[in-house]
This record gives C-alpha cells, sequence and structure tokens, in this order.
C-alpha cells in the first residue's frame, strides 16, 4: 500500500517541489546578485547537474528510491547553489577588472581550490556510504550523493564558466540598478 501511495504522488509531488525549490533559489539569488539573469543561468546548471545525476539509473535500468531521490536532489541542490555562488561572485567581481575571457580563467583558478575540497570530501563520503551500507536505500542514497557531486564539480568547474562567459550579456541586461535621485 505505501509503495503504491509512493508512486502514485511521486510525480506530482515532485513537480511541485522542483518548480518551488527553483522559484526560491531564483528569489534568493536574484536579490543576491541583483541580476534577473544570472539566477536564471544558475539554476540551469544546478538543475542540469541534478537531472544528469538521476538520468544515470536510469539509463542503467536500475530503479531509484523515492527517499534518496529526495534527498540526494536536495543535498545536491545546496552544494551546487553554492559551488555555484562561489564561480559567479568571482566571476562578477573580477570582470570589472579585466577583460572577460580573463575573468572567467583567473575567476576558475580562484575558486577551484575551494571547489574541489569541499566537493571532494562530499563525493568521497557519498561513495563510502553507498559501498560500505548493508542497508539498500542508504547504499543507494550515497552512491546518488556521490555521483551527483562529482557532475555538480565538473558542470560549475567546466559549464558554468562558459555559461557565466556566453551569457554575460543577460546578466548586464538584467542588472537590477536603482538610481537614487537628490
Amino acid at each position: 500500500t505505501s509503495t503504491h501511495d509512493l508512486q502514485s504522488s511521486f510525480a506530482n509531488d515532485n513537480l511541485i517541489i522542483s518548480i518551488l525549490t527553483a522559484l526560491f533559489v531564483l528569489l534568493i539569488l536574484l536579490f543576491t546578485f541583483q541580476s534577473a539573469g544570472l539566477p536564471v543561468l544558475l539554476v540551469l546548471t544546478i538543475q542540469g547537474s541534478i537531472w544528469i545525476n538521476f538520468t544515470v539509473p536510469s539509463l542503467q535500468e536500475q530503479g531509484i528510491y523515492f527517499l534518496a531521490y529526495l534527498l540526494v536532489s536536495a543535498i545536491q541542490m545546496g552544494a551546487t547553489i553554492d559551488y555555484a555562488i562561489v564561480i559567479s561572485s568571482r566571476y562578477l567581481v573580477l570582470k570589472k577588472e579585466m577583460p572577460l575571457k580573463k575573468a572567467v580563467g583567473e575567476t576558475i583558478n580562484q575558486a577551484f581550490p575551494t571547489i574541489f575540497t569541499s566537493g571532494t570530501i562530499l563525493t568521497c563520503a557519498g561513495f563510502l556510504i553507498g559501498y560500505i551500507s548493508s542497508n539498500a536505500t542508504i547504499a543507494a542514497i550515497g552512491i546518488a550523493l556521490g555521483r551527483g557531486t562529482l557532475i555538480s564539480i565538473m558542470l560549475v568547474i567546466l559549464v558554468l564558466p562558459q555559461i557565466l562567459l556566453l551569457g554575460d550579456w543577460i546578466i548586464e541586461k538584467t542588472a537590477l540598478t536603482i538610481s537614487l535621485a537628490r
């Protein structure tokens, strides 16, 4: 009965949770970066990493535990947004001081140690849990967390800088500026 309930509610619950999460992240990033375009670019990267992570079991014709999906999606969303904020914040500062391509390169150089350190710890912890646990649900959570963190690191380091570079005009055109007349 509980399995049937989870199956029947998964699609609807997942859609609602995904939409609300994306909206809240967009709203928070809108106020953080004072740009309407940058949050959209970041959410695309974040959601992309989650979609890729949970495409892997499907391609391998493996099932996904609902609990694993919910927990790992939330953790991966939090970790990826953190990595994306590190990259984006550095980029926004550096692009004022140097050409865009050079700013992207310097951004990666400066942000890599932080992202690599925390990402490697989370990746290793996830895979260790996945391979050590004798409980199938906990093991699935660990494997998905390790894989998801690794995917997030790769997208944030390899893809997000290119998105920022190509989408810089979107960031600039959608910047929120307040002019205070005296």
